[in-house]
């Protein structure tokens, strides 16, 4: 049988997510624009927006994106992991072991998927806005 997520289940994603939006590297969701930028604006509200002009954070070094400069010099910013997204977007894996087979569905469209919806015009719109 399909799976059919419940009410439950998407409060439960709520909270994981509001946990993880508490951790240090929550500047790279707000970085990453798009849908995720908009979750992680979501979990937290706009009083946490200017934690982005703060700088990296103590994660970014050890977990984040290495930005390779000019010369010898290496930089360094918050990153996103793909299974990070993954987290945020509320994506689920269901396995059908009778039936060889796995569904990966989700709460929130993937931001390959965001992309070419055509809701992605670089800033968040009402019409995005009423969509969400």
């Amino acid at each position: 049988p399909p799976f059919n997520p419940l009410h439950a289940d998407y409060i439960i994603y709520e909270q994981l997510c509001h946990m993880f939006m508490n951790c240090p590297q929550v500047r790279a969701a707000f970085l990453h624009g798009g849908l995720v930028w908009y979750l992680a604006l979501h979990s937290l509200g706009f009083n946490h927006l200017l934690s982005v002009l703060n700088g990296i954070s103590t994660e970014a070094i050890p977990f984040g994106k290495l930005l390779i400069g000019d010369g010898d010099q290496t930089y360094y910013n918050d990153g996103l992991s793909e299974e990070e997204i993954d987290f945020m977007c509320g994506t689920y894996y269901i396995d059908h072991h009778k039936f060889y087979s796995s569904f990966h569905g989700g709460w929130w469209p993937q931001p390959n998927a965001w992309n070419v919806s055509g809701l992605n015009v670089g800033f968040w719109l009402a019409c995005c806005e009423d969509w969400f």
